[in-house]
């Protein structure tokens, strides 16, 4: 049997990025401490909910690099 499927949806069934639900979506990196973690939101995509303080020191670590 034969699909024929959309663009659309050959990019979700093949993309390969970590979606939130803000819209924001990244790439899974190995050295990542919280790889679900958005840096945008705070929101955890395998925990499903927000870290404002994981978010706060990613930022904080961040800006001093």
């Amino acid at each position: 049997m034969k699909l024929v499927i959309t663009e659309r949806q050959a990019k979700l069934l093949l993309d390969k990025k970590i979606k939130c639900k803000c819209g924001h979506s990244w790439e899974k990196e190995p050295e990542d401490n919280d790889p679900y973690l958005c840096h945008i939101c705070g929101w955890d995509s395998k925990q499903n909910k927000y870290f404002d303080d994981k978010l706060i020191e990613f930022w904080n670590t961040y800006k001093n690099e």
